[in-house]
């Protein structure tokens, strides 16, 4: 599927006051005094969506701007739709570029396609020489191998682009940056990453059944973790069907959590500060299992999903279950991502939405992983002479917009108040976005060494230190090869 779209700097309605609107009603942060923890609780201040992004002044003449990206939910990050819609994310999407446009006098030309047809396009566009893209969105995994074929450009080559402003992610550079090089980044300029961020929901109708306390304080005082939840699902996991056992075939049996096994052993895993590549300080990455800490992120994990006899679905054609499980009223927590609450919208019970639990109190910050279907942005190589200026002007434009109109939006109009449905949930969130984690394993060596949790519940063995020995020759070679094609790609630009 194709679809074009010139978006011409004309004089177009914008919706500043309903954005302003939006940002006025934020809640007020939670100060240290109140929580006893510094750290936490800035993550909920309110931002400053004024920061300059001290970008020149340009007039392009109504210049074409071109930019591909995938289907399957990404083209949200732009839209093709050259009017308004009422949908909040929509329209702030669709006012962000309108007003990029104006402010540089340029048009957006934006074409979709097939996730897999995007990487083609791009890498044939490069082979070629025919410069036909500006911007590229794609998809996270399937996408990484486009930085090691000589096809995008390292950010460092695009003037305009600073990626130590807020609107983009602060810990890009584990995931994709090798010699100080990073071929591809994410942030506010994707709204649509944020949605697949993981996070977790829990029933507070159950909460409320069985008088237990929200884990809302938990969250904010720093002392939400993996042991918290381990107690809060032990002994959750029951029969109620009467017919002796809990089975995933019954309408009545409750858990203490659903889950998905592409999903929960990584949103626990790097939530807990698990990492399986290190950088050197010349920002060479080799493999780094740290076998005392992955056994003990492990050891916890094992014990909430299969200790505590979780709803684990294992088969693909299942997946819808996972949420039904939790939106049927028969699970107290659901791992997943923010996006789903949308598909909790017409649950019965009460939802509230927090982050993914901490290995220890010890940790500073809660952490989310991000799923391997995100939106990455990325440069071609074509892109070269006098239009690196003119590409990173825009794109710094664009993510600097996307900050101050999409993202409170995105968490006031969307996140906040079309999804959850309680004020505290929508403070929850602040700890869900602002720190995402990016793994080289995970992005590069998806089926294989950034699997192994995966792999190792699917056994039910608890045997880490085999597992993490046994991936020690492929993952060395591995990255080795993948620093290899980086330089390679670096000496022919």
């Amino acid at each position: 599927m194709k679809k074009a779209l010139c978006i011409v700097f004309a004089s177009l309605l914008l919706l500043s006051a309903a954005f302003s609107a939006g940002c006025a009603e934020q809640n007020p942060a939670t100060t240290s005094a109140e929580t006893g923890d510094a750290t936490t609780a800035a993550a909920t201040e309110p931002e400053e969506t004024e920061i300059a992004d001290d970008l020149p002044e340009q007039n392009y003449g109504n210049k074409v701007f071109r930019v591909i990206l995938p289907d399957a939910g990404a083209e949200k990050d732009f839209y093709t739709e050259d009017h308004e819609t009422a949908d909040p994310l929509h329209d702030a999407v669709f006012t962000r570029n309108n007003n990029v446009a104006a402010r540089f006098g340029v048009q957006f030309e934006v074409s979709v396609d097939e996730y897999v047809n995007v990487n083609n396009k791009i890498r044939n566009s490069v082979k070629a020489g025919s410069d036909d893209y500006d911007l590229c969105f794609v998809h996270m995994v399937a996408g990484a191998s486009l930085a090691q074929e000589n096809n995008v450009l390292p950010f460092e080559r695009l003037p305009y682009v600073d990626l130590s402003k807020p609107w983009w992610d602060n810990q890009i550079r584990n995931g994709f940056s090798i010699k100080n090089n990073l071929m591809m980044v994410n942030g506010d300029i994707s709204p649509i990453s944020f949605n697949i961020t993981s996070c977790l929901y829990f029933n507070k109708t159950l909460f409320d059944k069985y008088d237990m306390t929200y884990p809302y304080e938990l969250v904010r005082e720093g002392k939400w973790t993996l042991d918290r939840l381990f107690e809060l699902t032990k002994d959750m996991t029951q029969d109620k069907d009467g017919d002796g056992k809990v089975s995933k075939d019954s309408t009545a049996d409750i858990y203490g959590l659903s889950s998905w096994y592409l999903d929960v052993p990584y949103s626990f895993y790097y939530a807990a500060g698990g990492m399986l590549v290190s950088k050197d300080a010349d920002d060479v990455p080799f493999y780094d299992p740290q076998l005392e800490r992955d056994t003990n992120i492990y050891n916890k994990i094992y014990d909430v999903i299969i200790t505590n006899n979780a709803y684990y679905e294992t088969n693909v054609a299942d997946f819808p279950n996972v949420a039904k499980v939790f939106s049927d009223g028969r699970a107290l927590f659901l791992d997943a991502k923010l996006a789903t609450a949308e598909d909790l919208r017409e649950m019965d019970d009460e939802f509230g939405i927090i982050p993914v639990p901490k290995l220890n109190e010890e940790q500073k910050e809660y952490k989310s992983f991000v799923n391997g279907a995100s939106s990455m942005v990325c440069v071609p190589a074509t892109v070269k002479g006098d239009a690196r200026e003119y590409v990173s002007i825009i794109i710094e434009g664009l993510a600097s917009e996307s900050y101050r109109v999409i993202t409170p939006v995105l968490k006031e109009n969307y996140l906040k108040r079309k999804m959850t449905r309680d004020a505290e949930s929508a403070d929850m969130i602040d700890y869900v976005v602002r720190n995402r984690v990016f793994d080289m394993a995970y992005v590069n060596m998806h089926d294989g060494v950034g699997s192994y949790v995966r792999d190792l519940l699917a056994k039910g063995s608890t045997d880490i230190s085999k597992a993490l020995k046994s991936y020690q020759k492929s993952a060395k070679k591995k990255i080795e090869n993948i620093v290899k094609a980086f330089e390679k790609s670096m000496d022919s630009k």
